[in-house]
């Protein structure tokens, strides 16, 4: 039976050959719904890339392990899919596992990887302490699955990792409510000892300077339930400020949710900002200014350093800082 080729594929998808292509090799670059149908089709004409077909490894796989905290937060959801589509158009499949913040489930998701001998593992922790170790990690080491870190960063040995510039979102929410003239600010962050919180407060107080703003923050936790708690608890003894910083997409959440109940109408009677996109709330008639975070750059990068650690285990990777960009419309 004749090989499947890209012609093929192009026309039962009726695209050219060049978008084909493109899906397998930039699928960042072709429509989601296009990407989508080309991927489709390949798998059903089990289509195999000339590169895959020279470059099979009986000792390779083909099988890359992504394990997250929280797949119903949009950020860790999104940023799956996009590794996901982006790894199987290089022909791996992906197993994907959520840990639902806990560390006993984080374990047992490593575990299941390390049996099914995956040739990498992509993985962000429940954890936002750096020095986080759990014992996992020496078990991966010692199998010689490598390990590409995503948005929390470990002293553990590993291949690299893609992290947000989280000094830089705090900043630039600093400045936005600088340059609205916003003087009474709360912040409301995750944990105190976590360097995500750490970093996005300490950029923020950097942009605030010595300029005549009030700043309080409320530490909680980067999780809906929590953070919503924590903002309830502390509104309870204070009044509401002019404005509230979520430190991320949960966070702000959980603001909105204070607000509806309490009658508080976003963007007239207070001004929000939130740290991560809030998607889809001008459904809702409210437009939330945000940093928004290039997920399909983040998942491209830290594909690239798996797939770099598969081919050269005796190299390590290195340390890639995407930045956030303010998004007002």
């Amino acid at each position: 039976m004749p090989r499947t080729t890209l012609e093929d594929i192009a026309r039962q998808a009726g695209v050219s050959k060049i978008t084909v292509s493109r899906a397998f090799s930039s699928p960042e670059k072709v429509h989601a719904e296009t990407r989508d149908q080309i991927l489709r089709i390949a798998r059903e004409l089990n289509y195999v890339s000339q590169s895959q077909a020279l470059n099979r490894d009986p000792a390779i796989t083909r099988t890359l392990g992504v394990v997250n905290p929280n797949m119903s937060n949009p950020f860790f959801g999104r940023m799956t899919r996009e590794i996901t589509l982006a790894a199987r158009a290089r022909g791996y499949t992906v197993l994907v596992f959520d840990s639902y913040e806990s560390e006993t489930l984080e374990d047992e998701a490593i575990g299941k990887l390390i049996e099914f001998s995956v040739d990498a593992v992509i993985l962000s922790v429940i954890s936002s302490d750096i020095d986080y170790h759990p014992a996992y990690l020496d078990r991966l080491e010692a199998a010689k699955i490598p390990v590409v870190l995503v948005d929390r960063e470990l002293k553990a040995a590993h291949y690299g990792g893609v992290y947000i510039d989280n000094l830089d979102c705090g900043y630039q929410a600093g400045r936005y409510c600088l340059e609205r003239g916003l003087e009474q600010l709360l912040a409301v962050s995750g944990p105190a000892d976590s360097m995500v919180s750490i970093g996005r407060m300490s950029g923020l107080r950097e942009a605030l300077g010595s300029r005549p703003v009030s700043l309080e923050v409320i530490y909680s936790d980067f999780s809906f339930e929590p953070a919503y708690r924590a903002l309830r608890d502390y509104l309870r003894d204070h009044p509401w400020p002019e404005a509230i910083i979520g430190a991320n997409n949960q966070i702000t959440m959980a603001v909105l949710k204070l607000c509806h109940e309490q009658g508080i109408v976003p963007q007239q009677d207070i001004q929000l900002f939130s740290i991560d996109d809030i998607e889809h709330s001008d459904v809702f008639g409210v437009h939330i200014p945000c940093i928004h975070h290039n997920l399909p750059e983040i998942a491209q990068q830290a594909l690239q350093l798996a797939l770099a650690a598969i081919q050269s285990p005796e190299q390590r990777g290195f340390r890639t800082v995407v930045r956030g960009e303010l998004r007002t419309e």
